[in-house]
């Protein structure tokens, strides 16, 4: 029993939800700037277009989702604070560091300022609580808890791309289900998701090492060995020997790293894939993207594709055709 109702308090935290929506520009410099460290920032309208201005944040001090869409300009410095954070360019055009983005690719904020600049945008930003993503790092890599250097620049794809996604589809309902009081421990296991799905997408390694630092735990080789062998038949049995654990020790690993088994996170990851050639327009036939990602029975394949994505592979296909 708890002593004390700070003791009870102690334990939750509060998860709110602010949104904006103007066609006001001064209105939306002040959004911008309540939810960004920002530096110079200027928001304007392109030509004579109309200006609007969508914003969305929603979850915690440890972890939460912003949604921003925007017919003007904002642009100017940011910097990252005390969370790590990650964005993706979902329409329009944007730029981070002078480098433009692509869309649907997650690009990472170092730490500093950096200059970014968006333009007739619709973007998500998730932010992570840099803390728990450097414990998390420290337990994946085997090192001690330190400050993290990540590859400047890096764009995630293939499987470690589907990783990411695979993880932001997994705790964006809970995120954006509610608000009010939540509890701080289960707070905490979805910051740690979240970690881990970065740090599976994004090279990185302790500040000072100057190098990407090689796999040193048992479940960084599990996960490699899941994301190189995507295409192939593989069994748990074969992830725990690769990686020198027990089936048991490997479950357990999941469930706490990943908040899933090996196998689901291997199964979300390949459907995750069959999508992306699916919707590319250059997939030849549902069966050769299948086989591709390692889904070689067809009517299970559709089955979990539809109980996923909510449509046939084949639908998703033709869609894509006709463009």
């Amino acid at each position: 029993m708890f002593d004390t109702i700070d003791d009870v308090n102690e334990l939750m935290m509060d998860r709110t939800r602010l949104a904006v929506r103007t066609k006001e520009i001064a209105a939306a410099r002040d959004a911008v700037a309540r939810t960004h460290l920002t530096y110079g920032l200027q928001v304007g309208a392109v030509d004579d277009a109309p200006f609007v201005f969508e914003e969305t944040v929603s979850g915690t001090e440890l972890l939460s989702l912003e949604s921003t869409r925007c017919t003007g300009i904002v642009r100017g410095e940011v910097e990252s604070g005390d969370a790590v954070i990650v964005t993706w360019l979902k329409a329009g055009r944007g730029s981070v560091d002078g480098e433009s983005l692509l869309r649907g690719r997650p690009v990472l904020y170092r730490e500093g300022r950096q200059s970014f600049r968006w333009e007739g945008f619709q973007k998500d930003v998730m932010r992570i609580d840099r803390a728990t993503v450097e414990l998390v790092a420290a337990d994946r890599g085997g090192w001690n808890p330190a400050p993290l250097e990540f590859k400047p620049h890096h764009v995630p794809e293939g499987a470690p791309l589907a990783a990411w996604w695979l993880v932001v589809r997994a705790i964006a309902p809970e995120i954006l289900g509610s608000t009010g009081p939540v509890s701080l421990e289960r707070e905490r296991e979805l910051v740690r998701f979240a970690a881990a799905g970065l740090l599976t997408a994004v090279p990185h390694w302790p500040v000072g090492q100057g190098r990407e630092a090689p796999a040193r735990t048992r479940l960084t080789k599990a996960e490699a060995f899941l994301l190189d062998h995507i295409a192939e038949r593989i069994t748990v049995d074969d992830v725990a020997q690769a990686a020198g654990m027990s089936v048991r020790g490997l479950q357990g690993a999941f469930q706490r790293i990943h908040g899933m088994s090996p196998l689901f996170y291997l199964k979300g990851i390949r459907l995750l894939l069959a999508r992306e050639q699916l919707e590319s327009g250059e997939a030849e036939s549902v069966a050769a993207v299948a086989r591709s990602v390692g889904l070689t029975h067809l009517g299970r394949f559709a089955a979990s594709y539809k109980a996923e994505f909510g449509q046939l592979p084949g639908d998703a296909l033709r869609a894509a055709a006709e463009g």
